[in-house]
């Protein structure tokens, strides 16, 4: 491996087909990731048996990609170790991540640590990754293009994304070795994780435990519904800017539970107290009883003497 770059680098790096349909996309896709030095290949609820005969034709010369390829029942699964999560899409949405060029991933790769687990989603064929998909990202890549059909087959998406990956990785994001924007947006804790073999940076399994236990704070302080998963979608959104570490997300859990805690103890109290007058009440209905019964009992002989 030239260029600086390790195998070590290209392995850290897994392409993500979801729901896939058809299993000669699959084959030629593990082809593209062998041509540009990738070996890890993830599906995440593939929508046919995929390992037919088209498949392996079409992987011609990446067979073991297609051997060792891994399939997730959930994309959460797939990318629960993944320190950097990056969605292609040739759609812009209203609420969504930042968005780069495929050109622009290239030179954000390149500065990026060593250290970081990257992730790259590709959708189904047919309607591409959904909205909740995206949210998983901490970027969106999408290639620009003045056709009037701009939509790419999987299997090429798969190959522009490899190649520019690769670029990355040896160093070269535009080609010629002069900066790309985007390429110096490497933090002081990036260098120092990249120097001591270490990155703290939160894993998406971990991030989505988070954004779990917020959830959980939101709903105990009556949040719930639409308003519920608009506040959701924004945090999610917010917070992927800010490329959170294992000790902001520690943070995160310590503050839902803040919130959570006494209002789970306030509706404790107040059941509690709920229970309490409900019972004396009972009592007090139960000595009434007691009382009406008693008298009633004195004047039982009274009546038949009658």
């Amino acid at each position: 491996m030239s260029g600086g770059a390790n195998q070590g680098s290209f392995d850290s790096v897994r392409f993500v087909l979801i729901g896939t349909t058809e299993p000669g996309n699959i084959g030629s896709s593990a082809r593209a990731l062998k041509s540009m030095g990738f070996r890890d290949l993830a599906l995440v609820a593939p929508r046919e048996p995929w390992k037919t005969d088209h498949c392996v034709a079409m992987g011609h010369g990446a067979e073991e990609i297609l051997d060792e390829l891994t399939v997730y029942d959930s994309l959460d699964e797939a990318i629960a170790d993944r320190t950097l999560v990056v969605a292609t899409t040739r759609r812009t949405r209203r609420d969504q991540p930042a968005v780069l060029t495929p050109r622009a991933w290239s030179g954000r790769l390149s500065a990026a640590s060593r250290q970081e687990r990257v992730a790259i989603l590709f959708g189904p064929e047919k309607t591409g990754l959904s909205n909740e998909d995206i949210l998983r990202a901490r970027w969106i890549v999408t290639a620009p293009s003045p056709s009037d059909y701009p939509s790419m087959n999987l299997s090429q998406a798969v190959m522009v994304m490899a190649y520019e990956s690769t670029m990355g990785l040896l160093g070269m994001p535009n080609h010629e070795g002069a900066e790309v924007a985007g390429a110096s947006d490497v933090t002081d804790a990036d260098a120092a994780g990249a120097e001591t073999g270490k990155l703290d940076r939160a894993t998406a399994g971990e991030l989505e435990t988070m954004y779990e236990n917020m959830e959980r704070s939101l709903l105990a302080a009556s949040l719930d519904g639409r308003r519920l998963r608009s506040v959701m979608r924004n945090l999610r959104l917010i917070l992927a800017r800010a490329e959170l570490r294992e000790e902001d997300v520690n943070t995160f859990h310590s503050i839902a539970q803040r919130i959570r805690g006494p209002i789970i103890g306030s509706k404790k109290n107040a059941g509690a107290n709920a229970n309490s007058s409900a019972n004396a009440n009972s009592g007090a209905n139960a000595n009434s009883g007691a009382n009406t019964a008693a008298a009633g009992d004195s004047l039982a002989p009274d009546e038949s003497d009658c």
